[in-house]
């Protein structure tokens, strides 16, 4: 399983590795010398120290502020490139701790006799996901007037748009419920076109596709199911996804793509 952390973990690895090149680079360009200042009530002087038995240094004339400025971000990018260093190694650390699973991966190195004793603290997730896709469920009926949309896995679905979002789901390794009942105040049993699965975060989200939003009774009738869906306890960016789509604005599997980074992967 890889744990929730992890991609926070490697945002942060990311953003450290561009401060390390972008620190070693400017550090290659920074002139050679320490800088000492001293104060004097209001008034502060700047001086250059080239070799470290110069305690006093140069004095940096005013003029020549640029240089004292210049010295000033190279002892702030030193400091910063180590502990940028330091960091990336600890995280670096943690990442290939997650990697491994360890605690999740302690039921793998039981014999089977000891397996068959002992509850686990979590099912891996390749485990957990099969068990979650090979769960049976009643399907809406499709009846004989639905058109023939198949999908790469040979399901059926009822619109050119559905097709688009279960291919993609499936093309990035999603699993999903097509049309699985749900029961929502005020309509019953309802069957959201997909219910999807957040294999990281084992996190279930129902997918609605509004399909006609240029109908006005098609929309009235769309807004009534998001409010039941409100009502449940689905949300909008929490476990609620929604698409729509116009005969002027059709859904598009660019826009499916960039959901499913946001929310499924």
């Amino acid at each position: 399983m890889i744990n929730h952390l992890e991609k926070d973990l490697r945002d942060r690895e990311q953003f450290l590795r561009r401060i390390e090149k972008e620190k070693k680079k400017a550090l290659q360009r920074a002139p050679q010398g320490r800088l000492r200042y001293s104060k004097k009530g209001k008034y502060v002087s700047y001086y250059i120290r080239k070799d470290p038995q110069d305690v006093p240094g140069t004095y940096i004339r005013t003029k020549d502020r640029k240089l004292a400025q210049t010295l000033a971000q190279r002892d702030y990018d030193e400091t910063v490139l180590k502990l940028a260093q330091m960091e990336l190694r600890q995280i670096q650390g943690l990442l290939q701790f997650y990697r491994a699973g360890y605690v999740e991966a302690a039921y793998d190195t039981l014999s089977v006799p000891r397996r068959d004793l002992v509850l686990p603290v979590e099912l891996l997730e390749d485990v957990f996901v099969k068990a979650w896709k090979e769960l049976e469920y009643e399907k809406k009926p499709m009846g004989d007037n639905v058109p023939m949309i198949m999908t790469a896995n040979g399901e059926q679905v009822r619109s050119k748009s559905e097709l688009i979002i279960a291919d993609t789901l499936d093309r990035f390794g999603i699993v999903y419920r097509y049309e699985a009942p749900l029961y929502l105040e005020g309509f019953g049993t309802v069957h959201p076109d997909f219910t999807v699965l957040n294999a990281r975060l084992r996190k279930e989200f129902v997918w609605e596709h509004l399909g006609m939003m240029d109908d006005p009774g098609y929309a009235e009738q769309a807004v009534r199911r998001i409010r039941a869906y409100h009502r449940a306890g689905f949300y909008e960016g929490d476990n609620l996804i929604l698409t729509w789509e116009t005969a002027q604005q059709p859904l598009n599997s660019q826009i499916v793509t960039e959901i499913i980074r946001q929310y499924l992967l």
